[in-house]
């Protein structure tokens, strides 16, 4: 569904900007087909309702601790262990699920969340919806 898909980059991007602070050089949609990555950090959200799925967010270690440090207004230097840089990217993946799911349900749709789980340097086997972050 492109709204859906749609949807999703533009509240990664406004999650991005707004709340880290950071201008995304790419948001890129993980295609179906593309079922098993690798990444250093990736977030997952599940959801169900009008549609069913989950929100794939994958990145490498260092974008994920310097998110994590700018939301808590630090430096990504400053930022203990990936352990703890994973607790922050986790919430910006409920963040910019519970935005996108905002405005899924705008759109006359249903939609219910679980809560994020991030996998440190894993195999995620899915296919569902994802997208990719890359920033400078």
């Amino acid at each position: 569904d492109p709204a859906l898909v749609e949807g999703l980059q533009a509240s990664a991007r406004e999650i991005l900007e707004t709340m880290v602070f950071l201008t995304p050089d790419r948001i890129e949609v993980i295609p179906a087909s593309d079922t098993t990555f690798h990444a250093e950090v990736v977030g997952l959200l599940g959801f169900t309702g009008t549609r069913s799925g989950t929100v794939a967010v994958r990145t490498t270690a260092q974008l994920a601790k310097t998110i994590a440090a700018k939301m808590l207004m630090m430096e990504p230097e400053e930022m203990g262990s990936i352990e703890e840089a994973c607790d922050g990217f986790g919430e910006m993946v409920n963040m910019l699920s519970g935005n996108f799911k905002n405005a899924w349900v705008a759109l006359g749709n249903q939609m219910d969340l679980s809560v994020p789980n991030v996998v440190l340097d894993g195999n995620v086997d899915s296919t569902d919806v994802g997208v990719y972050l890359e920033a400078a």
